[in-house]
């Protein structure tokens, strides 16, 4: 290990091979193939789950992958139940107050920090029903991770590290990690439109970091719509996207059983991501359509398993064996109205295979727009036309599937990237490098 290379820190909610989740797969990717020009620590989570929190990691210090990753238990494991139950009637009050991300923002607030006067006298919206800033506070804890030994550990080896990257605007590790070392601070918030991103506690979360990074142009557009960032750097680093050069879709075919041409989604299969809604549309389609593909499911279930004719759940599947799914698959589909990056859709466009996705979210719509290289629909009407095109036209799948490989190879090789996640490091450390 070189001592001559600068220290940076990563703080992301969970960390390590085999957790997947984009703010995680995006930081663990970065920060390894940074190790070369920096000596980097990462502060985690003992948490494998995001659901619970669980501490399933034993805490303390592990090297892995040319990186030191520093692990700290959660105090206390997520109720799902209890926390929906408290967060859903906040959205709702928030909304029926008359608020928005827009009109809050230019609400007059005080920024007292937790130890600076009561929590519960600052209140936050319009109207009857006011979210208080103790409620926003325990949006933050329930929500968890409730790390509090990592912010210590961070606020006490601040002055080791010329720059701290922070992953995801929404959790606990950053709301008081931000607090703890705002002058050394980049936030890569991995953002989309969500009720949370209205809460006056984010508005502090973007008001602290030096600098800013974007994965895409959207989200950025989307980041400066809501908050004032003044003249701070906002740097669109992206992610680089690495596929291997050739897959046997064939025999992965044949090992599943799978007969059929089909579409493909990738990912968490979550209510949350659209998966409940795509399954509706798709199983309209079917029914609508002679010939339908069938749909093959790949991921970690987060809700029952779907029993639907013509829909196949795989499981988690290796990487090899992902990218075999995605190469043989007609489409992938992006179901989500709310994503930041869809590091699925853009290996699907590095191995050729085109997108259907959800106009709702603006980061995928950009996406197509910008590449040319896959759909989009507005309700199931549109799912169902668009499906059918794609697998009916093999030469619109091909002109897709050659757009989509230049997007990626354009915008999304790893030695690009790197140097514009340099560009942020440089823009957090100021003069300490």
């Amino acid at each position: 290990m070189s001592s001559g290379r600068p220290e940076v820190a990563f703080v992301v909610q969970r960390y390590g091979e085999g957790i997947t989740g984009g703010s995680e797969s995006l930081a663990r990717a970065v920060a390894e193939r940074l190790a070369a020009d920096y000596r980097i620590t990462v502060f985690t989570s003992c948490a494998r789950d995001y659901v619970t929190w669980r501490n399933e990691l034993p805490a303390g210090l592990e090297r892995t992958g040319g990186v030191d990753v520093l692990r700290f238990p959660v105090v206390g494991e997520r109720d799902l139940e209890a926390f929906n139950a408290f967060a859903e009637p906040l959205y709702d009050r928030d909304a029926a107050a008359g608020g928005s991300p827009e009109t809050d923002s230019g609400d007059e607030r005080r920024r007292d920090g937790p130890d600076n006067g009561p929590d519960n006298e600052q209140h936050v919206g319009a109207g009857p029903a006011r979210r208080t800033r103790a409620d926003e506070h325990e949006f933050l804890r329930l929500q968890g991770p409730e790390v509090p030994k990592l912010v210590e550990a961070l606020r006490a080896e601040r002055d080791r590290f010329a720059a701290v990257l922070f992953f995801t605007y929404l959790y606990y590790p950053t709301y008081w990690g931000l607090e703890a070392v705002p002058e050394r601070a980049a936030l890569v918030p991995t953002t989309h439109d969500e009720p949370p991103l209205r809460f006056s506690i984010y508005r502090e979360v973007f008001a602290r970091p030096r600098a800013f990074g974007f994965l895409t142009p959207a989200e950025e557009a989307l980041v400066r719509r809501r908050f004032d960032l003044g003249d701070r750097p906002g740097v669109l680093v992206g992610m680089g996207v690495e596929m291997p050069a050739s897959t046997d879709a064939a025999s992965f075919r044949v090992r599943h059983g799978l007969e059929r041409p089909y579409a493909i989604y990738a990912g968490r299969i979550d209510a949350g991501k659209g998966c409940v809604e795509m399954l509706a549309h798709h199983e309209r389609y079917r029914r609508e359509r002679e010939g339908a593909l069938d749909l093959v499911l790949i991921g970690r279930l987060a809700m029952p398993e779907p029993r639907q004719e013509g829909v196949r759940y795989l499981g988690f599947l290796p990487e090899v064996e992902k990218a075999a799914a995605l190469a043989g698959a007609r489409v992938v589909v992006c179901p989500s109205p709310f994503e930041s990056l869809s590091i699925a859709l853009l290996e699907a466009f590095a191995l050729g295979t085109p997108g259907l996705v959800n106009a709702r979210s603006e980061v995928l719509k950009e996406h197509c727009l910008r590449s040319g290289a896959a759909l989009f629909y507005e309700d199931g009407d549109e799912y169902g036309e668009a499906m059918d095109v794609i697998a009916r036209d093999a030469s619109l799948r091909d002109a897709l599937g050659a757009s989509g490989r230049r997007y990626v190879e354009i915008e999304y090789r790893w030695d690009a990237v790197l140097d514009r996640w340099r560009g942020l490091v440089r823009a957090a450390a100021g003069g300490r490098l």
